[in-house]
């Protein structure tokens, strides 16, 4: 099976990136033949990852200067991608918007079939419905948007979900076959043992400091002003606990100073730390330096980092807003809290905080789920069957086990 995986951009180490990246290298682990392409490639981005696989960057499409309007830099990009793609495969297996264009348009020039995964489900409806808010002409342009998104991915053979959240909002206003298939960790890179000590001395924390984690690409669904209100309002003060917040605030620097500022206002710039971007070597001491890792995002689709967390035997705070929490059991492997939910999650929190046997009981049951059932090698299983099954009928249809998947 000859199969091509399509990234418009590998240039952020965010989890559509890494999870696209992992897919190669279990796919040529279990003996595939596979390619990648992508307009845009930064080396540095998830280096142990990507060694030594095929990354063919094509470059940028038409008008290189225009990078303000999300989908006339990804129209002429994946136009310049499937002219400049010469190679057939029988799979084209797109990530992420806009991919699944240059997909559809590689499969019309040379055949195969495109199965996408749809990391975050595009949704131009409710811009196109903001007329006094963003006037009447971008309000028409945004409708012309939605009607070309549209009628591109109706030539999709299957688009694929993370979660049953995300399969419903896409089934809202798209139409098409399509099915549920899960992520996970690898559990080779992630796994208990990391330099602990290392991280803690480094932020200044002290042995009976309760640690918590957070660690992403700051934006503003993930929610952090929840994180940091609940620390201000932990019941118990003498718990000392610590956010640790890691990773990248340049994305969206106004919702980073909203942060920093909301600290200062709430009184807590001693219980919390701004990590900064967390080089990738460097992700599995941060989850093994932590006493439990918090996720408090809410619209998200699944949650990588969740999954990589237990993996490294770290309990973990799951917001009910993040798609991952479909597959965990709260007070058995994962501690779920409702989103936009400060106070819940301070009670939460501190129940962590104050239990170390139910701590541990959570982080066994985690890791004992993550490395037997949510990993790379079983993801990849899952979509060379889906491949298999879209290349032996020439058709996929949406089952009823599919249906009534949990």
């Amino acid at each position: 099976m000859n199969i091509a995986l399509i990234m418009h951009e590998l240039l952020l180490e965010g989890g559509g990136e890494r999870q696209c990246l992992s897919l190669a290298r279990a796919l040529i682990q279990q003996g595939y033949e596979v390619t990648v392409y992508t307009s845009a490639y930064d080396r540095n981005c998830f280096q142990e990852i990507s060694r030594d696989l095929n990354i063919t960057v094509v470059g940028r499409g038409r008008l290189q200067w225009i990078r303000k309007s999300q989908f006339i830099r990804g129209y002429f990009d994946m136009r310049h991608l499937a002219r400049a793609v010469v190679a057939k495969h029988e799979i084209w297996h797109p990530h992420h918007w806009p991919a699944q264009w240059a997909a559809v348009w590689l499969k019309r020039r040379l055949g195969g079939k495109v199965i996408w995964m749809c990391n975050d489900v595009p949704n131009f409806q409710p811009m196109s419905q903001e007329r006094k808010t963003i006037g009447f002409l971008k309000a028409t342009v945004h409708r012309l948007f939605y009607a070309y998104d549209r009628a591109q991915n109706r030539k999709v053979d299957l688009t694929l979900f993370l979660s049953n959240w995300a399969e419903s909002q896409f089934r809202k206003i798209y139409s098409g076959n399509t099915q549920v298939v899960r992520s996970g960790a690898d559990p080779s890179r992630f796994a208990p043992g990391g330099d602990r000590l290392k991280l803690r001395k480094r932020f200044g924390y002290g042995p009976g400091d309760f640690v918590l984690l957070w660690l992403g690409i700051l934006m503003p669904h993930r929610r952090l002003q929840d994180a940091i209100a609940a620390v201000g309002l932990l019941p118990n003060q003498d718990a000392n606990v610590r956010l640790l917040l890691a990773g990248s605030g340049l994305s969206y620097p106004e919702y980073f100073d909203s942060l920093k500022k909301l600290v200062n206002e709430l009184g807590v710039p001693d219980r919390i730390t701004f990590a900064g971007k967390v080089a990738d070597e460097e992700i599995r001491d941060f989850y093994c330096a932590c006493d439990a890792f918090l996720f408090p995002n809410e619209m998200q689709t699944w949650g990588l980092a969740v999954l990589e967390a237990m993996a490294c035997g770290c309990p973990v705070l799951v917001s009910q807003g993040a798609a991952v929490h479909e597959v965990l059991t709260d007070n058995e492997n994962a501690i779920l809290f409702p989103a936009r939910a400060p106070k819940a999650l301070a009670e939460k929190i501190d129940l962590l905080a104050t239990q170390p046997q139910l701590r541990q009981k959570i982080a066994q049951a985690g890791m004992t789920l993550v490395r037997t059932t949510y990993n790379w090698e079983q993801f990849a299983n899952q979509i060379i069957r889906i491949f298999a099954q879209a290349l032996s009928t020439g058709a996929i249809q949406r089952s009823e086990s599919q249906l009534g998947r949990n």
